[in-house]
C-alpha cells in the first residue's frame, strides 16, 4: 500500500542522472513495502552530499531507510554524554521527505565494553544498552520515528565478537524490546537481521547458521520480544533458486525453515522484515552483472509481494561506497539499470 506525501518534489533525469531541480518539488508515492538498506555513514555526509542521497532514494519510490543510531559514536566520550546532532539531522532529512526510518541501535561505546575490544563486542552490562535504547527511543519517537532493530547480525562474529551467543543476544533483545515499549507502546521492535551462512545446524567459532541461531533463541526466550523478524536472505550470486544453504530459501522452502520455527512457537502472525538483502555488481565471483542486478531485484522484489508474511524489504544499498558496488547508483549516482527497476517496481 503506497501514500502520497503531501509536498512537491521538482526532480529531473538529465543525461541517464537524477538531479534534484529544488528542494523537494515533484509529487512522489513512496511505497511502505521497499526500502533501501543504508549502512552505517549517511551521518558523516555534507548537506550538500545527504540532501542529494536523499532526494534520489525518495525519487526511487522507496518508503523505508534502514540507518544506523550508532551508540558508539553517540556516546563515545562516556555515559554522561550524547552526541545526537548528524543523527538528528539524517532523521529529519528521511521524515521530512514522506519517508520511514528504520532505526537500527548497535555498537558498544569503550566505556561500555571490556577493555581492548571493538565496537562489535556487546556491552558488559545489559541495561547500560537498554538506557541507550530507552534514551534514543525518547529523543526519535516525536520525530516520527516508530520501528528499531535490535543490534544487526549476532549471529556472526563481525557485528558480534568474539562469536555467536544466542542465548546473550536474547537477554539483550529482551531487555530493549521493554525499552522501546516502556517509551513508545506501538513502535515495531525487529530483531536483528540474521546473516546468510551455510545449512541448518552450520557453525563455526565464528558463524552460526541463521535458523539454527534463531531455534536458539526461542529456546532461551525470545518470544513475546520482537514484533517482526529480522533477516537478511542475500545468496548473490545465485539468485532464488532453491537451495539448503540459501537464506532466501531458508525464510520458507526449508525444513525447518525460519517460517515453520516461528509457527512452531506461535509466532505465525509475525513478520520477517528483510532488513538488508544484497546484489552487488562487479567481477568478482560472487557478483553479478548489471543487467542481472536489475533482473533479480525485479524478482525478489515479486516474490516478496506475494507473501503475506513478508514486511517492508530493505535492499543494500542505494550508492556505492568505495570499491564495495552494492549500489543501484555509482559513487558518482550515475544510475545503473537496477535503479530504474526498483523505481519500476515500487511505483506499482
Amino acid at each position: 500500500m503506497t501514500q502520497l506525501r503531501p509536498r512537491i518534489v521538482a526532480a529531473a533525469f538529465i543525461v541517464g542522472l537524477f538531479v534534484a531541480t529544488g528542494p523537494h518539488a515533484a509529487s512522489f508515492a513512496q511505497n511502505s513495502q521497499f526500502g533501501f538498506a543504508a549502512g552505517g555513514d549517511l551521518q558523516n555526509l555534507g548537506d550538500t552530499e545527504l540532501n542529494r542521497y536523499l532526494d534520489g532514494v525518495e525519487a526511487a519510490h522507496a518508503g523505508w531507510i534502514r540507518i544506523d543510531i550508532n551508540w558508539n559514536v553517540i556516546q563515545n566520550a562516556g555515559p554522561g554524554t550524547y552526541d545526537w546532532a548528524r543523527f538528528d539531522n539524517v532523521v529529519n532529512g528521511i521524515t521530512s521527505r514522506g519517508m520511514k526510518v528504520l532505526a537500527g541501535i548497535l555498537y558498544t561505546p569503550p566505556w561500555a565494553r571490556a577493555a581492548g575490544t571493538a565496537p562489535a563486542t556487546p556491552p558488559s552490562n545489559l541495561g547500560d544498552y537498554a538506557v541507550f535504547v530507552r534514551t534514543a527511543v525518547q529523543r526519535y519517537s516525536s520525530r516520527g520515528v516508530h520501528a528499531y532493530e535490535i543490534w544487526n547480525e549476532p549471529n556472526v562474529s563481525d557485528f558480534w565478537a568474539p562469536g555467536p551467543d544466542p542465548a546473550r543476544y536474547t537477554q539483550l533483545l529482551r531487555r530493549a524490546y521493554d525499552a522501546v515499549k516502556s517509551v513508545d507502546p506501538k513502535a515495531v521492535v525487529v530483531s536483528a537481521g540474521l546473516a546468510p551462512f551455510g545449512a541448518y545446524r552450520e557453525r563455526s567459532a565464528e558463524r552460526m547458521n541463521p535458523l539454527s541461531f534463531l531455534q536458539a533463541m526461542y529456546a532461551h526466550g525470545a518470544a513475546g520480544s520482537f514484533d517482526a523478524l529480522g533477516w537478511h536472505p542475500s545468496n548473490y550470486p545465485y539468485g532464488l533458486s532453491f537451495a539448503r544453504w540459501s537464506a532466501w530459501s531458508q525464510m520458507n522452502r526449508t525444513r525447518p525453515s525460519a517460517r515453520s520455527i516461528m509457527r512452531a512457537h506461535g509466532d505465525a502472525a509475525k513478520q520477517i522484515w528483510p532488513t538488508e538483502f544484497a546484489l552487488p555488481t562487479g567481477n568478482t565471483p560472487s557478483s553479478v552483472g548489471l543487467a542481472a542486478q536489475a533482473r533479480l531485484l525485479t524478482r525478489s522484489y515479486t516474490a516478496l509481494a506475494h507473501w503475506r508474511w513478508a514486511g517492508p524489504a530493505f535492499f543494500y544499498t542505494y550508492r556505492d561506497t568505495g570499491t564495495l558496488a552494492f549500489g543501484v547508483v555509482r559513487h558518482d549516482y550515475s544510475p545503473k539499470p537496477a535503479y530504474a527497476a526498483y523505481r519500476r517496481a515500487a511505483a506499482r
